[in-house]
């Protein structure tokens, strides 16, 4: 009776493998309909110049080339201390770059995240919301990104955290200021 359980939950145990097994894999196929199915955007770390800064991971595993033109970042709850400059909680880094099938570049994102910081000359952390822009072809796309907390120390990266709790929209605004109405405010 022993060895009868036995085989039993050995064969249910291999059973459930086997359809766990399977539904991963299917979860993990491309779909053909998707020409950005291959093109897997992250964020991460790089060690350059002997620092460790934080990247933008471009990793292309389909078999297309894909150009890179921007990414836009949004940082919410900044916390710093003894910034040179107000910060805009906003940047944008110009990219364009080819990355070709089963290549990855990485992008260093350190420069646009203590610009839009406000210069901090200490600690300091936030939320980084990001969207990328790019194109395969003819068609322009975008990929939001996932919401990371970060921890900085001046240019160096000290921690980076996915964040799972909802993060806020930025708030852009609607129409940009055009060059006569900033002229006479400026009057």
């Amino acid at each position: 009776m022993i060895i009868l359980r036995a085989t039993f939950s050995l064969v249910f145990a291999v059973a459930l493998g086997y359809t766990a097994l399977r539904i991963w894999r299917q979860r993990n196929v491309r779909n053909p309909d998707d020409k950005s199915s291959g093109f897997r955007p992250r964020l991460g770390f790089t060690r350059l110049d002997g620092m460790v800064s934080l990247s933008l991971l471009l990793a292309n595993r389909s078999e297309t080339h894909v150009w890179v033109e921007e990414i836009e970042i949004f940082l919410s709850g900044l916390s710093a201390e003894e910034q040179t400059a107000e910060p805009s909680c906003r940047g944008m880094q110009k990219i364009r770059q080819m990355v070709s099938p089963g290549d990855t570049v990485p992008i260093s994102l350190a420069e646009v995240i203590y610009k839009a910081a406000g210069d901090p000359q200490r600690r300091y952390s936030c939320v980084l919301s990001s969207v990328l822009r790019y194109r395969i072809g003819d068609e322009h796309l975008e990929k939001k990104l996932e919401n990371y907390r970060i921890q900085m120390i001046g240019l160096t990266a000290a921690g980076v955290h996915r964040e799972r709790k909802r993060v806020h929209p930025f708030q852009t605004p609607d129409k940009s200021q055009g060059v006569p109405s900033l002229a006479a405010k400026l009057k």
